[in-house]
């Protein structure tokens, strides 16, 4: 008959794993068979070194989520709801710590045509009633409290984004795309307009409210295909773009922001990762100049696939063309299970992305997300008439802390081969503190060696601690005993399905 370790004993063992490998001693056959054999429990173990020299790095600009479409929710709340959620995600000391963010400039739904939007999806537009029309700087007020509020609590990276243009410039009158499968959607008599509808709302952003969009980006899955008028489903704003059309966009984009006199940098494209090569590979040389940077989403149809999302050619790629690389949209797409299965999940995909792929930049798509759904950092109700309004804090969430809570922007993050979906490596620019984050979904506990002698400076010669955190079926970003080591040599457990983060100095 199988048993299963209570949450204290399996405390117990793990921390008796700990001292063997921190201090062994004339005991030591003694706690190894205890250890091995979990108190009488068989624990299938496996052991891994970590055998890459771990000189090369790259720098670290931090993490982030797009606003669309839960901050139009969001910011409708009571101050003291919405100062919650704002809390939990943008607040290093009280949550996530999250310091980027992507907002939506919208289109605006044609009242007329865009009746199946999913709720809060109806971004208002800036210019609602054409193109003789004024524009309207009192719309989408309530994504805006929530950008401001998340740059209160300490954002510093902003990025807009347009996932169509407004209703009237389109072929289809629909901003959730065209009639048909791929087709361009942007009206070509409005090519420069719709830039110039992009650049105008970024001025007057940061002219008005003191906001400075660092990128703009005027695409979002521009060659999927999959924007398209459906009655049948519920429908979000979209709009395909081919090659030709992203090359007279970016062009124009260029040039509105330099006749406007905006420092705002060029992203693009936005397109999933299994594209993104074919979508630069067509571009031409002075499309390319006008791109600072590349922003790619690494969904994969199957989740155990994760080599279909092509990390490393889109890293080299991107690396030859000389561009800054973010990974700008990812969440659970198509996936089902247990919560915590999920939460992993992420977890795991998280790393690869940071170790294969290396962007400088990684973003969830919806951070608060409905009831029920497995997508969200955060879920709660879509209502206004939920009294008390209750968020609740999904093993993502979680998972998601172990990464953002302890690897900042500035950090350095090693280039890791051997453990590539399991472990990530950064340390503080000056070398006297290291991070490791471990991401163990399988049903085994993971022993790991990792000497950490050449990574920090700081560390060079002398004893370390390590201050551990873990989240688990029964925990949640939990802080279990300090460790001490004689050296930068450090052993480490990852106790089967769970994610553990290890600061050391």
């Amino acid at each position: 008959m199988a048993h299963e370790l209570s949450s204290g004993c399996q405390g117990i063992l793990d921390c008796v794993r700990t001292m063997i490998h921190c201090c062994p001693s004339p005991l030591f056959p003694f706690w190894m068979s205890l250890a091995r054999s979990g108190f009488g429990f068989d624990v299938q173990e496996v052991f891994v070194a970590i055998q890459d020299s771990l000189r090369h790095h790259y720098v670290w600009e931090g993490w982030g989520t797009s606003l669309c479409w839960w901050a139009n929710f969001a910011g409708g709340l009571p101050k003291q709801d919405m100062d919650s959620v704002l809390d939990l995600l943008f607040d290093h000391a009280k949550g996530l710590g999250l310091n980027i963010v992507r907002y939506n400039i919208g289109g605006g739904a044609n009242p007329a045509v865009d009746t199946n939007m999913r709720p809060f999806a109806d971004i208002p537009g800036f210019r609602p009633g054409g193109p003789s029309a004024p524009y309207d700087w009192a719309a989408d007020e309530r994504q805006r409290k929530i950008l401001l509020g998340a740059m209160e609590r300490g954002v510093t990276v902003t990025e807009a984004f347009s996932n169509s243009p407004p209703f009237w410039m389109t072929i289809s009158g629909s901003v959730t795309g065209n009639i048909g499968w791929g087709k361009d959607n942007l009206d070509p008599n409005y090519y420069d307009a719709f830039v110039d509808y992009l650049t105008t709302i970024v001025k007057h952003f940061e002219e008005a409210w003191g906001i400075h969009f660092d990128t703009i980006n005027p695409f979002n899955e521009p060659v999927e295909g999959w924007w398209n008028i459906d009655r049948r489903r519920k429908a979000q704003e979209g709009c395909n773009f081919s090659i030709p059309t992203i090359s007279k966009v970016l062009l124009s984009l260029q040039k509105s922001l330099d006749e406007k006199k905006i420092s705002t940098k060029i992203s693009a494209f936005d397109s999933w990762s299994q594209n993104t090569c074919q979508v630069l590979l067509r571009m031409e040389e002075d499309c390319l100049k006008a791109i600072n940077q590349v922003n790619v989403h690494t969904y994969v149809n199957v989740p155990t696939k994760e080599e279909g999302a092509q990390r490393q050619k889109v890293k080299q790629r991107v690396s030859l063309l000389g561009k800054k690389l973010w990974m700008s949209e990812y969440g659970p797409l198509s996936w089902v299970g247990e919560e915590l299965d999920i939460a992993l999940a992420v977890g795991r995909h998280i790393t690869l992305d940071l170790n294969d792929l290396q962007p400088s930049a990684w973003c969830y798509w919806q951070a608060l997300e409905v009831s029920g759904s497995s997508w969200g950092l955060l879920t709660a109700p879509f209502s206004y008439e939920q009294k008390p309004f209750v968020v609740s804090l999904s093993k993502q969430y979680f998972v998601m802390m172990h990464f953002t809570r302890w690897i900042r922007p500035g950090f350095q993050i090693f280039d890791n081969a051997s453990l590539k979906d399991t472990l990530v490596i950064a340390s503080n620019l000056s070398g006297s503190s290291l991070v490791l984050v471990g991401t163990n979904t399988s049903n085994y506990n993971k022993d790991i060696r990792v000497d950490l002698s050449d990574l920090a400076s700081g560390l060079a010669g002398t004893s370390v601690q390590a201050a551990l955190f873990r989240t688990s079926a029964v925990e949640n970003h939990v802080e279990l005993p300090i460790l001490y080591f004689d050296s930068p040599i450090v052993f480490v457990r990852l106790a089967l399905k769970s994610i553990t983060s290890i600061i050391i100095s």
